[in-house]
């Protein structure tokens, strides 16, 4: 094999290696049934009184890197974020639009995309990141921890008016 050769199957290993600890590292595995996340994710909801957060996003969108490394990088965030909902990350992209599933929803627009959906599977809302950016590389803190709070108060709220079992 030419040095030429070698070096060509070289860069295709380490690219197929970034690529797939880009997709482990940010959580958006285009080969998971999204049916079999979402259905774990109410199980989890209903059991720990949360909301569902589900993210469409994959490993060749810019701002679901900036998302990851945002939330990686502010415990608190995480901590917020991981408190008042069960995340569940969704791939879509030319490896698998996930069409069928995300048809069930209401239409994204953009990526990364949150939607909320309540231990009851009622989608309560859909919306994109772009009201936390702060400039071309980064989230508002202060406005992220705003929607997280609004939302973890209405899943409080909505299990203070749940019947009694």
């Amino acid at each position: 094999m030419s040095i030429t050769n070698l070096f060509r199957v070289l860069v295709l290993l380490v690219s197929l290696g970034s690529t797939a600890h880009a997709a482990a590292t940010l959580g958006y595995d285009p080969k998971r049934d999204p049916f079999d996340q979402y259905h774990a994710a109410v199980a989890q909801a209903q059991a720990e009184n949360k909301l569902v957060l589900i993210i469409a996003g994959g490993d060749w969108c810019r701002w679901c890197h900036v998302l990851n490394r945002f939330v990686s990088r502010n415990a608190d965030v995480d901590a917020s974020l991981n408190d008042a909902f069960v995340v569940m990350k969704v791939y879509v992209g030319d490896e698998n639009f996930n069409d069928f599933f995300f048809s069930q929803l209401p239409a994204a627009r953009g990526a990364p995309y949150f939607w909320i959906v309540s231990p009851q599977r009622e989608v309560l809302s859909a919306q994109s990141t772009a009201p936390f950016e702060h400039g071309k590389s980064s989230y508002d803190k202060q406005e992220f921890m705003q929607f997280i709070d609004r939302w973890k108060k209405h899943a409080t709220e909505q299990v203070a008016h749940l019947p009694l079992r």
